[in-house]
């Protein structure tokens, strides 16, 4: 008897961040595509940074300016260059992603939904008949290096809306993103996909690990989060019964405080996810981080940091540090799954900690919330399964 066989989706992906496991949308769609692997998938990236062992075509910008680009004058012209490739190049025939997806022949095209990339995606699909699912993870047009000169972007802006509009699906990465780009007859809220965590039976403890009340922060150290977890780690150095620990890449940390937290042991530079568990075990809370600054308050309204969802399946009490405006407080607030601070001083982190230290049921209130964000709404089988099922009705 011969056993039916069912051929693979054959998904084009086509985005500015690969699948890769290390950071930020890269390991949102490496989970999705590469570690569950549903799909038969093939990428076309602009990215420099690439895994060459996975069928790809890399996309290039002319190559003068590329050769400029990788001199001295490429600082210097940056901007000039990144308006090039949103405003002109975007909008130019390109041969590799012609040629990949005629070699390729994929059912979909699965587009990260940004200010370049995604315009020659749409062009191409709709000149094959070929469905569309874009991914909204990230506010991209107003996103500090994605953008050449600021007077480009409102133009970014009224591409990205549009782009939500045209795609066949739209996949939001909150609800927050979806109430700002509005109404779509196929639209669809998938948080980030989670890690698949082995958590130690000492995860599952609602007791404290230590004399010293424990929180650890990992994620990006630079920009509005290093300017953060920077006042943070000066409010913690003024106490004795609490300690920090912060791991992640590229902190821009002034040199003094970041002289101090590498000599103390409190900024531990990046470690993959399986170091990074160890901490994360041995924390009494986990810390999420978002802006609190005016000019992020779109990206604060719509995006969703994935640690959040890799956080809960510790079992430990979240901090949630943001605005009351932000997706995360949010949901933090309906699923009564974290402790949310919504007031910008660091002061008020310390308290939040003491106040977890001296009160044993509200810590396993929360541990316990977050138990079950992680078995239902944040359950990373839930969320693939609605991923996979939305793309496969595109081709039905």
């Amino acid at each position: 008897m011969i056993e039916e066989t069912t051929e693979k989706l054959r998904v084009m992906v086509v985005s500015i961040a690969p699948p890769q496991n290390n950071h930020g949308v890269r390991i949102v769609l490496y989970r999705h595509l590469v570690a569950r692997n549903p799909f038969d998938v093939f990428v076309a990236t602009d990215a420099r940074e690439l895994d060459e062992d996975r069928p790809h075509k890399r996309l290039r910008l002319p190559r003068l300016l590329q050769r400029v680009r990788n001199t001295r004058l490429g600082s210097k012209i940056s901007s000039f260059v990144r308006d090039y490739e949103n405003m002109i190049w975007a909008l130019l025939p390109n041969k590799d992603l012609d040629s990949a997806i005629d070699d390729f022949e994929p059912d979909i095209l699965l587009v990260l939904a940004d200010n370049s990339l995604s315009k020659m995606a749409y062009r191409a699909a709709r000149k094959r008949n070929l469905p569309v699912a874009g991914l909204f993870l990230d506010w991209v047009p107003i996103m500090k290096g994605y953008f050449g000169h600021r007077w480009t972007v409102p133009f970014l802006d009224r591409w990205f809306r549009r782009f939500y509009r045209e795609c066949d699906l739209a996949i939001c990465t909150s609800d927050g993103m979806k109430e700002e780009l509005g109404d779509h007859p196929n639209s669809h809220v998938i948080y980030p996909m989670p890690g698949e965590h082995r958590v130690p039976e000492l995860a599952s403890t609602t007791g404290r690990c230590s004399d010293k009340f424990k929180l650890v922060y990992v994620g990006s150290a630079e920009n509005f989060y290093g300017r953060m977890l920077c006042s943070l780690i000066t409010e913690f150095e003024a106490t004795t019964d609490l300690a920090i620990t912060v791991i992640g890449p590229k902190a821009d940390w002034p040199k003094k405080i970041s002289d101090l937290a590498i000599e103390k042991g409190i900024y531990l530079g990046f470690k993959p996810p399986e170091e990074a568990a160890s901490y994360l075990v041995a924390a009494d809370a986990l810390l999420v981080v978002m802006s609190f600054e005016e000019e992020y308050e779109l990206f604060m309204r719509t995006s969703f940091t994935t640690k959040f969802l890799d956080y809960v399946a510790y079992g430990k009490p979240v901090i949630l540090w943001g605005p009351d405006y932000c997706t995360p407080s949010r949901v933090a607030a309906a699923h009564s799954g974290a402790l949310s601070v919504t007031t910008e001083d660091p002061a008020a982190i310390v308290s939040a900690c003491r106040r977890l230290a001296g009160e044993p049921e509200l810590y396993a209130e929360l541990a316990d919330g977050a138990r079950r964000m992680h078995e239902n709404l944040f359950n990373p089988d839930r969320l693939q399964d609605i991923f996979v099922s939305e793309m496969e009705k595109l081709v039905k």
